[in-house]
């Protein structure tokens, strides 16, 4: 139960964009998953009684959803109303989560492999609401490229006698080329639904692992009963169609030429219409980059990339809500 003060502080940001966020979820079922994180809760052993998991999680929201750092967060959090509001924390009932706590609980959800169960769960709930279509089957499946936090593998530091080599601190990051440019970091995969765009799944691998060896995991990780993969010619091999094949699964990949065998022109018409449906992934990818700072990698190794992403796919699929949301509720109001 809210105390008198957070009581008293929700009229004042019941129109935040905090509070509708709020308002968009079950808290009580994402609670439910979040349990089990501390080790007094295992143990039943005493001591002080850790922050609550749900408050923390929301507070990683919040920091995702406003590209705050963990420092930049904590305070946030001594300062705004709606951050207290919205994750039950407040001034009163003694210190509040810092920047080293909030860190340390990250590492929990990533050692606890949680964020893809919180992403389907997240996503079932906007369903139920109305917000995400039931039982979108067409999948779309792409790649990005996340640059480590880190500087390069084998880098050299310090000038003349000085100068020595040293390994990069994201032992896990590779190099790749794309194009003319080489990236060294991580490639991002994503499934989104066909239907609105909604992140359905996301892994990260080092950036040299090639993706067209990746569908088939990515396409078994999503919910039972997919009709049909769109994907680009990165995704293109003779091995994948024949898997989405003995798989009923339609194919829907973009075709590729080789040395003196130019695609057909009938599948360049056929590359061209998946092209225009494929969008909505390259969408997906501008919106984490841009409102959820996916260009860079903040942590270091492939664990902490992928939670990293798949919050940003948080954030950005309840972004999407909040938007469709605020349009029913336009379309509701202009109704006779």
């Amino acid at each position: 139960m809210d105390s008198f003060f957070l009581m008293g502080a929700r009229p004042l940001v019941e129109f935040s964009p905090s509070m509708k966020l709020h308002e968009l979820l079950d808290w009580s079922a994402i609670a439910g998953q979040l349990t089990g994180l501390y080790q007094r809760e295992i143990s039943g052993a005493g001591g002080p009684q850790p922050y609550s998991s749900l408050g923390m999680f929301k507070l990683m929201l919040l920091g995702q959803w406003h590209g705050l750092s963990d420092t930049q967060l904590e305070q946030a959090l001594r300062v705004r109303l709606d951050f207290m509001v919205f994750t039950g924390f407040e001034p009163s009932a003694g210190e509040l989560p810092d920047a080293s706590t909030i860190c340390r609980f990250r590492n929990r959800l990533v050692k606890a492999e949680l964020e893809q169960k919180l992403l389907a769960l997240i996503n079932s709930q906007l369903e139920q609401r109305g917000l995400k279509v039931q039982g979108a089957r067409g999948a779309i499946i792409d790649a990005t490229i996340i640059p480590s936090a880190a500087r390069p593998r084998q880098h050299v530091e310090g000038e003349g006698e000085q100068a020595r080599l040293v390994d990069s601190a994201d032992s896990e990051a590779r190099w790749v080329k794309k194009g003319k440019h080489a990236f060294f970091g991580y490639r991002g995969h994503t499934a989104v639904d066909s239907e609105d765009g909604y992140v359905e799944h996301v892994q990260v691998h080092p950036a040299n692992e090639a993706e067209i060896n990746k569908l088939p995991e990515i396409v078994e990780a999503l919910s039972p009963g997919i009709e049909a993969v769109l994907a680009d010619k990165g995704y293109a091999s003779k091995a994948n169609r024949q898997w989405l094949a003995e798989r009923g699964i339609g194919d829907l990949i973009q075709h590729k030429g080789s040395a003196g065998k130019p695609v057909h022109a009938l599948l360049k018409q056929f590359n061209k219409q998946i092209g225009s449906i494929r969008f909505k992934v390259e969408q997906a990818f501008g919106t984490m980059k841009r409102r959820f700072h996916l260009g860079r990698a903040r942590y270091f190794g492939t664990a902490k990339v992928q939670a990293q992403m798949c919050w940003a796919a948080l954030g950005m699929n309840l972004l999407k809500a909040h938007r469709k949301l605020k349009a029913m509720e336009l379309a509701g109001a202009g109704a006779p």
